[in-house]
């Protein structure tokens, strides 16, 4: 049994395993087995059930019990669209400005990323954080968190799709050769150049994941209408 105090530790736990994929789209969530797991009682799992429906985790049915939620392809395509859009213009407005310290801590974090992706067995939730740094070095530069923050907390559907991607796909090397071309754009001012990197980068899961959205991997997605 893990000793959880506080909804919030709970929360997380389980809110890492959902984005992570260790409890798979369309899985159920018991109270009963939560409750034995965490040493937590029924209201303090009811109050992390709720939060987890809030962020477009899991659905909760009175009476019926607690689905964890499936992927929307539709959102998952919307979003990629809008941080595109975004993603390419922080990175035009950032490139003329970058410093040399920030050129370097971008390397150190390119160069991070791939140093996990070289591991033998690599762990999927640190190379996602990686990535996650990196992108994030050009809104924090720019005082576009707040845009960086609404873009991450897509989690319910892009956050897994991105998971998905990194652990089923096999396209790292693919995720690392967009970071060095980013990275290059950067540093030798291409403005032209963001646009296209960006979509490419970004669209890759889809074009990694192909028919396995609809075939090895149909269960994690909502029926398209």
């Amino acid at each position: 049994m893990e000793q959880y105090k506080t909804d919030a530790e709970i929360y997380a736990v389980l809110e890492r395993e959902i984005i992570d994929l260790t409890i798979r789209p369309g899985s159920s969530l018991s109270e009963n087995p939560l409750c034995a797991r965490f040493g937590a009682p029924r209201t303090l799992i009811r109050v992390v059930l709720q939060k987890l429906q809030e962020n477009g985790l899991v659905k909760i049915v009175p009476y019926k019990g607690t689905t964890v939620t499936r992927l929307n392809r539709r959102i998952v395509d919307e979003l990629i669209y809008e941080r595109t859009a975004v993603e390419a213009r922080v990175l035009r407005d950032f490139s003329p400005r970058c410093t040399p310290e920030q050129r370097a801590l971008i390397r150190r974090r390119v160069e991070a990323y791939e140093a996990l992706a070289a591991m033998e067995s690599p762990d999927y939730n640190k190379l996602y954080e990686a990535d996650r740094a990196l992108h994030g070095t050009w809104f924090a530069a720019m005082d576009k968190m707040y845009l960086w923050s609404t873009l991450q907390n897509a989690h319910a559907d892009y956050s897994r799709f991105r998971m998905l991607d990194t652990m089923t796909t096999g396209g790292l090397a693919e995720v690392i050769a967009d970071h060095r071309n980013l990275m290059n754009a950067i540093e030798r001012c291409d403005l032209a150049a963001f646009e296209p990197l960006v979509e490419r980068h970004l669209y890759g899961g889809i074009r990694r994941l192909g028919s396995k959205m609809t075939e090895e991997y149909a269960d994690y997605f909502e029926p398209e209408k």
